[in-house]
């Protein structure tokens, strides 16, 4: 399937950035808008299309610097004459093709939506508006509305007092939309893209996944923020959801402005939870502990600013989790080391090393055999914190403990026995449970 995105607009509305560079390429978490929906496209396998025109060589720059070439561009040389003439200038890059959708360029979509419109388009026949019919991360006083009647567009505009749904900036359009803009085109010299809405009577199709229009600098910000959000995962621990994310997500912000390499950041992760082992062997518990937790926020960041900028790789995810492994190994030794020797504790390092690994590698070896996430069918045995950020933590809690008395270590290292043996064995249950 094509998709053909407008991006020739000037985006008039933020004067002030796009004096210097045209709206489709302003970063959101450091990321041009033309490039975070072209990649969530490819991905998808959708062939693009991008009408350029205000300041072309700066979108078609963007493309080239990430050694991109599997898209085509298509010159709108006539600004004055409406988004709708973009759409036109591509007939020819689209004449071979019975159906294709339409983005708007200055619009951020979801993968969920994209892949979702993808399958309608590719279900459908004749002329699609892809509608809304609640989004909060929009103001809806500014969005363009559409007053739908059986089942089609009967008014498309911002200003309805009437009206059903919101105009997502989507469209599935048959090759026959050309003739319908050709004929408008004929009455008129400057053409909206909703007058061909409007005129085509396009049915509609609603899609209530994350999208937005960004117009302003209120709705950059906003955009930022809906980012950030979407990159909280189902399954994180509880400290992770509660406290890690709000601290990561911060610095995850303030990175995307640079071009950093996630693989970085594990090492830098792995290397303060080193930095916290060496630090338990000489007895500075508490900044051992601080060390320790710092590097469990930390450790959010690199999956954080991999997906903020599209750069997830299956290196990437292995790497960070065997740096995990080792990072778990060596802290927990040099937890066990900094104690006086007795066989207790030795037993209770044992079944607390094991039970750490035994707990990311049954998460692993539940989605492999039965395609879920153990998570979700968990219930009371998801609040046991076993996971490796509410181990962490724990770790954090009793070295701070530790300062007043020694014992704490040692109850640290019995908990982790405990409860780290507990999900396993939880999991076990729910494994036996389940049908083939």
């Amino acid at each position: 399937m094509k998709v053909l995105i407008l991006a020739a607009g000037r985006g008039s509305r933020l004067h002030e950035i796009t004096k210097r560079k045209p709206k489709p390429a302003i970063e959101i978490c450091g990321v041009p808008l033309i490039l975070r929906n072209f990649f969530i496209l490819r991905k998808l396998n959708a062939e693009v299309i991008v009408v350029v025109g205000y300041k072309a060589d700066i979108i078609e720059g963007i493309f080239e610097k990430e050694g991109i070439s599997d898209v085509e561009f298509v010159r709108n040389d006539d600004l004055e004459r409406g988004n709708a003439y973009s759409a036109l200038c591509a007939k020819s890059a689209l004449k071979h093709e019975a159906k294709f959708v339409v983005l708007m360029g200055d619009h951020i979509f979801s993968e969920s939506f994209l892949r979702e419109t993808l399958r309608k388009a590719e279900e459908v026949e004749g002329n699609y508006a892809i509608v809304c019919s609640k989004n909060d991360f929009i103001d809806e006083g500014e969005a363009t509305k559409i007053l739908a009647k059986d089942g089609e567009v009967h008014e498309i505009g911002k200003n309805l007092s009437e009206w059903t749904h919101i105009d997502t900036g989507a469209f599935i359009c048959t090759n026959e939309i050309f003739d319908i803009l050709e004929e408008i085109f004929r009455k008129k010299r400057e053409v909206a893209w909703s007058d061909v809405v409007r005129t085509a009577k396009m049915k509609i199709h609603e899609i209530n996944d994350f999208w937005m229009d960004i117009d302003t600098i209120d709705d950059l910000k906003r955009a930022e923020k809906a980012l950030l959000k979407q990159l909280i995962k189902e399954d994180d621990g509880i400290i992770s959801k509660n406290i890690n994310r709000k601290i990561s997500l911060r610095i995850s912000s303030y990175l995307s402005s640079f071009n950093i390499d996630p693989n970085a950041i594990s090492l830098a992760s792995f290397s303060l939870s080193i930095a916290a082992s060496f630090l338990f062997l000489l007895h500075s518990y508490i900044l051992a502990g601080i060390l320790a937790q710092i590097s469990s926020i930390i450790d959010g960041v690199d999956g954080e600013i991999a997906r903020l900028k599209f750069r997830t790789t299956k290196f990437g995810g292995f790497f960070d989790a065997v740096l995990d492994r080792y990072a778990d190994f060596i802290l927990l030794s040099c937890i066990f080391l900094s104690l006086p020797f007795n066989i207790f504790d030795f037993l209770a390092f044992l079944f607390a090393i094991s039970g750490s690994s035994l707990v990311s590698y049954t998460a692993s070896k539940f989605k492999e055999t039965f395609g879920e996430r153990a998570e979700h069918f968990e219930r009371f045995s998801s609040f046991i914190p076993a996971k490796r950020d509410e181990r962490t933590f724990l770790i954090f809690v009793f070295s701070i403990l530790a300062a007043l008395d020694m014992i704490f270590i040692r109850v640290l290292l019995i908990s982790l026995a405990i409860l780290t043996n507990l999900r396993v064995i939880m999991r076990i249950m729910i494994a036996k449970n389940l049908k083939d």
